[in-house]
């Protein structure tokens, strides 16, 4: 009897045993830990940008066209070469220029020796020709008076008929007519030349003079040379063809690199001439400015379009047109709550853990001005722990283990 009930007391004693151990396995089950980075939060000062994408090119890329039209004689670069300022890049045949150039000027010099006489007077030569002028035409008309006289008195007898008459008439008219201009013109050079008439021959000199000025331009032009330093981004004629007047025959890209940006109604009303920006094409973040706002909206996008210069050249083994880069304009600094925009969840609100007493505490948090990848929050204080690794695995009341 008593060895059952012995046997009794050890089953008993086992079952208390292995539950007790099954009850602590149990418990240390429940208890998950959950590893995690934190970071300690303190008052910061940022820069606060705008970011947007932006398109390198824009208005740097010029189109260079003749003002006449004529045959491409000769081309001296080709596409994707570096120039230099007073470069030659494309001539024209100058050969119809250059005489129209000099008729131009055999008409300036003509209204130019008018216009002098006009203004000197007449010499004594020229008032003794327009004197035996005067007289040759009065003896001429004395003549034809006295012949049409007698013509008349011959016809009066019947002896010519109208016809006859009608003629000398005519000579007669005419050497009045010669005699009255002769007269005209002795009297000019003796009185001297009226002033609207030298008005009028003044006239004639710059009329001429601006019409030699347009083809000294012409031939001028018709040498194109480089500006300023930059790239020819494309060749659009050959020699031998024939260039009409205005199209463009070179595409020049200048060495100041100019980034387009899009803003925002909103965006526009912050930023001004001069304002600074940053932009970054692949691996590489240069300076620059804002250089030109066009202050009217584009119709399809409804954004504002605002021109940045680059101040610190990129490569131009990197600088593309038409390229899409990164573009971040400066707005000042801003001091607050600045956090890893990575660190950030959302489930219909932005929200972060962070640790307390080593357990996951969630807050909701407001987001406010950005800065690359770090934004200012309002929700959190200085001196809280952000959860910034490990925040996907946990939720609120987990218990944190901080690596």
């Amino acid at each position: 009897m008593n060895k059952k009930i012995l046997v009794i007391c050890l089953l008993l004693l086992n079952f208390v045993t292995l539950s007790g151990c099954s009850s602590k396995t149990d418990s240390k089950a429940e208890v998950k830990i959950y590893p995690v980075k934190t970071v300690e939060l303190q008052d910061e000062s940022y820069p606060i940008t705008l970011e947007y994408e932006g398109i390198t090119g824009g208005s740097e890329v010029r189109k260079l066209s003749f003002k006449s039209a004529a045959r491409v004689s000769k081309i001296y670069v080709s596409k994707g070469q570096h120039i230099k300022k007073g470069d030659n890049l494309v001539d024209l045949d100058k050969s119809d220029l250059n005489l129209a150039m000099e008729g131009a000027k055999a008409q300036m010099d003509a209204a130019s020796a008018q216009y002098d006489k006009a203004v000197n007077g007449a010499q004594a030569e020229d008032i003794n020709k327009a004197q035996i002028a005067v007289k040759n035409a009065q003896d001429n008309y004395n003549y034809c008076k006295d012949l049409y006289d007698k013509n008349v008195s011959l016809y009066e007898m019947h002896a010519v008929t109208q016809q006859q008459v009608d003629d000398v008439k005519n000579k007669l008219d005419g050497s009045e007519s010669a005699l009255n201009s002769a007269k005209e013109i002795l009297n000019q050079l003796q009185n001297g030349t009226r002033e609207e008439d030298k008005q009028a021959a003044l006239a004639q000199v710059n009329t001429a003079k601006a019409n030699y000025d347009s083809k000294v331009n012409l031939v001028q032009d018709a040498s194109l040379t480089a500006d300023e330093d930059g790239y020819i981004v494309d060749v659009l004629c050959k020699e031998g063809e024939m260039q009409p007047a205005g199209n463009p025959v070179i595409l020049v890209r200048s060495e100041n690199q100019v980034v387009t940006v899009g803003l925002s109604d909103e965006d526009v009303k912050k930023i001004q001439l001069g304002t600074k920006a940053q932009v970054k094409i692949d691996d590489t973040t240069a300076d620059g400015e804002i250089m030109n706002i066009v202050q009217m909206a584009d119709k399809q996008s409804g954004t504002y379009s605002a021109e940045i210069k680059i101040s610190n050249l990129i490569d131009n083994s990197k600088f593309y047109i038409g390229q899409s880069v990164k573009v971040y304009i400066n707005q000042g600094e801003k001091n607050g709550i600045w956090i890893p925009i990575a660190s950030i969840l959302n489930d219909g609100e932005d929200y972060v853990y962070v640790v307390e007493d080593g357990r996951a505490v969630r807050k909701n948090i407001t987001l406010e001005d950005t800065n690359e990848n770090e934004v200012c929050v309002d929700g959190l204080k200085a001196g809280d722990n952000l959860v910034n690794e490990g925040m996907k695995n946990i939720k609120a009341g987990y218990q944190i283990s901080v690596e």
